[in-house]
């Protein structure tokens, strides 16, 4: 189903994205995460789902029904988007990223995100790093 996605952005408001949109057609199972930069309940993603699954395309196009979930990414997701790292200043995130032509590993305590770079502590010094050069970065979970 091409158009898939075009149906669940008319669903949803200007102020959440879309990461991703996942189709399986055996199992008639369409999983969708979404974030914000403001919260997003439970009761927002129930509903967007049921809009979703009670839009006349999808009916039309999944006559004997569709399975479907939508999401926000779950803890230790990665961070894709500029403003995800904006909402997680002030936490710890582990961090892989190329510098020179070495790949660095770590947790850093991300302290600024800009819309080209984030601005990252570890023992007392500080790095800036370009989101071109971020392999992947997740926020590190603590219980304390």
């Amino acid at each position: 189903m091409d158009n898939l996605r075009q149906i669940i952005e008319t669903h949803i408001s200007k102020d959440i994205e879309i990461l991703s949109v996942k189709f399986d057609s055996r199992a008639s199972f369409i999983k969708i995460i979404i974030d914000s930069v403001n919260e997003i309940s439970v009761d927002k993603t129930a509903m967007l789902a049921k809009e979703i699954k009670n839009n006349e395309k999808i009916i039309s196009n999944f006559p004997q029904g569709i399975k479907l979930e939508v999401g926000t990414p779950g803890i230790g997701s990665m961070l894709e988007k500029i403003f995800q790292y904006k909402k997680n200043i002030g936490r710890k995130i582990k961090l892989e990223y190329y510098y020179k032509d070495n790949i660095i590993n770590g947790t850093y305590l991300l302290t600024s995100a800009s819309d080209i770079d984030i601005i990252v502590e570890q023992d007392s010094n500080k790095y800036i790093i370009e989101y071109n050069d971020i392999i992947s970065a997740k926020v590190k979970i603590s219980f304390n």
